[in-house]
């Protein structure tokens, strides 16, 4: 980490300021060359001056200095903030480049900040999750991460075990020695805790992956059912094309909105019949397809046409499948309560579940299918502020990982294995814990984390 490095902190755009910043041992040095200023650039504090090239003033701007170690990166850090606008922006990027520094690669900020100990691997995943968060809940959950409460539950998890594998690794390696026994009984106690914790941690990411990825969602049903009509509805503007010809709808349309703290990606898809039409009919198999990826179905028939065969063959489809799913009846502004209450009947008599009635045209009952996507999905009453949920596939793979290493020493106990054998699932426990600190991490894992921010960061 010799190379001082300089990137842009904020978007390119027409905007009130854009920030400039540097991360290095010359960081100073080259602000010296390119800033001037009646007043001196002391540390923490932030100063009015000019940017000059060839004698030449590029800019009035602010300039802050960090130094090391009580910095952002662990490293002298200089910010410019300058104008906004693309090109006085890049202008004063070429200048500092040009006086000795080197365009940072994406992360490479945060990269540095964690290799100098500013904070750990957990954390600065906590700060792209940050940056990316599209609801409040998940900006609260990044920020409880970024203070350290994810790093804090996994120290505490490994403590036990290491202090453990201290007491085993006596035991093998000076058995002539007076220490205490490590019984077994002991062991088991202990690992089983440490199952039931990780566990517990695990068992958030059911919620977690839906306050970071949304929930995916397709609308599906029979031709001019008014699957598009409900998507222009959710989504508030006329995302698809409607009309009263079946088959409008021929490829898969895709809209993200946010309902509360949920962000559904919903996807509105051709309507399932029998077709002799080639595109309709690939649209036709893209939507059946669809239910191999998605959370939740919407299911509409409408209220005109009443429930039919294929409708039934459908849902039957869906349950097979453990899929989450809303039955709605639409076009229920134009259809008499007798039919309608005849269609609640026979669903109910078919052990579908309740649906509900809408109007995607005339805005009735939409509230009611929000509130049931809300209380499927249970997130909007997390107690994000107290409990710890796991949002990174990463982190929940190596808890996973981490757990059946601990059950492999409670099967070697079981078959009464010496006790070094038992600490090397131990051992493997703790390593794997450690990958989500950074505690132990191969740098090919890092460099993998780091490339996912954007530039600047």
């Amino acid at each position: 980490m010799s190379t001082t490095i300089a990137a842009i902190g904020t978007a390119l755009s027409n905007s009130g300021i854009s920030i400039i910043r540097i991360s290095g041992k010359d960081s100073l040095n080259i602000i010296n060359k390119i800033f001037k200023s009646s007043s001196k650039l002391e540390p923490n504090h932030i100063i009015f001056g000019k940017i000059i090239n060839n004698n030449d003033i590029v800019d009035n701007v602010l300039v802050s200095y960090f130094k090391a170690p009580h910095s952002y990166t662990g490293e002298d850090v200089c910010e410019i903030n300058c104008h906004g606008g693309n090109q006085i922006t890049k202008e004063i990027l070429e200048i500092v480049l040009e006086n000795g520094a080197t365009l940072a690669e994406p992360g490479e900020f945060s990269k540095r900040a964690f290799l100098n100990g500013k904070m750990d691997l957990s954390q600065a995943e906590a700060v792209i999750n940050l940056i990316n968060a599209k609801t409040k809940t998940e900006t609260r959950i990044a920020a409880n991460n970024l203070e350290g409460n994810l790093s804090a539950k996994i120290r505490d998890l490994r403590e036990d075990l290491v202090e453990l594998m201290a007491k085993i690794e006596v035991s093998v390696d000076y058995p002539e020695y007076d220490y205490e026994e490590v019984e077994p009984t002991s062991i088991i106690d202990l690992l089983n805790k440490k199952i039931s914790q990780i566990d517990e941690l695990l068992r958030t990411y059911e919620h977690g992956k839906y306050i970071k990825n949304g929930v995916n969602v397709a609308i599906l049903g029979k031709p001019n059912v008014g699957k598009s009509s409900l998507l222009n509805n959710l989504a508030n503007y006329e995302k698809a094309i409607v009309t009263n010809i079946p088959g409008t709808t021929r490829d898969i349309v895709e809209e993200t909105i946010n309902l509360g703290n949920i962000v559904l990606n919903i996807s509105d898809t051709a309507g399932i019949r029998d077709t002799e039409d080639i595109i309709e009919k690939i649209g036709v198999e893209k939507s059946l397809k669809i239910l191999e990826e998605v959370d939740l179905v919407i299911y509409i028939i409408s209220g005109e046409e009443g429930i039919k065969k294929e409708d039934y063959e459908i849902l039957s489809k869906i349950e097979n499948k453990g899929l989450k799913y809303i039955t709605v009846i639409n076009k229920s502004d134009i259809t008499s309560k007798t039919v309608l209450n005849g269609i609640m009947k026979e669903l109910e008599q078919n052990n579908i579940k309740k649906p509900i009635c809408i109007s995607a045209q005339e805005n009735i009952g939409i509230d009611d299918l929000k509130n049931s996507i809300v209380d499927l999905f249970d997130i909007n009453d997390l107690d994000y502020t107290h409990e710890l949920i796991i949002t990174n596939e990463r982190h929940k793979d190596l808890l996973k990982k981490a757990v059946n290493y601990l059950n492999e020493a409670k099967k070697e106990i079981d078959l009464g294995q010496p006790i070094d054998i038992v600490s090397i699932y131990v051992k493997k426990a703790t390593k794997t814990l450690g990958e989500i600190i950074g505690a132990d991490v191969t740098e090919d894992i890092i460099s993998k984390i780091f490339e996912k921010f954007c530039l600047g960061k």
